[in-house]
């Protein structure tokens, strides 16, 4: 019993030094993340489409860096709570469960915005959707990236 307690200890600290030493990036690669179908998902109508992705970044330590993330940036003319529903609708038909709803976020550079936030947990992936309005302008922001 002692002696598979001392091994159980010895093996549980090698790992974690594995973990410390070699760091990985947490959830799915980009190239996974990209072949979803939501990754592409665009307003109809929008102008100025992009798509945005950030591969991760490998970290040693305890974090173990950041997480690939994949999404479309896009403007149009029509209302915030237009884009809203469109992305509500169409990903709950997809089996995502709606998990935020900030409507008086703000941007990095201090814009409101409308946040929200969906997840699918059997993929353990979350899908984050961020519309601000310039003038008549309606901008928006996907994100799409494995939960932790």
């Amino acid at each position: 019993m002692r002696r598979t307690t001392r091994f159980l200890s010895v093996v549980t600290a090698a790992s974690m030094c594995v973990l410390l030493l070699t760091g990985c990036v947490p959830g799915q690669p980009i190239d996974s993340l990209a072949k979803q179908p939501e990754a592409a998902l665009t307003y109809p109508g929008s102008t100025d489409v992009r798509t945005n992705n950030v591969p991760g970044r490998v970290q040693f330590g305890l974090d173990g860096g950041d997480v690939a993330v994949t999404g479309i940036s896009g403007t149009t003319t029509h209302q915030q709570r237009e884009v809203l529903a469109f992305y509500s609708h169409a990903l709950a038909a997809n089996g995502w469960t709606q998990t935020r709803d900030s409507p008086y976020a703000e941007t990095a550079s201090g814009l409101p915005a409308h946040v929200m936030q969906w997840d699918k947990t059997k993929l353990h992936l979350t899908y984050v959707v961020a519309v601000t309005t310039e003038g008549e302008t309606t901008k928006y922001e996907t994100h799409l990236e494995s939960l932790r």
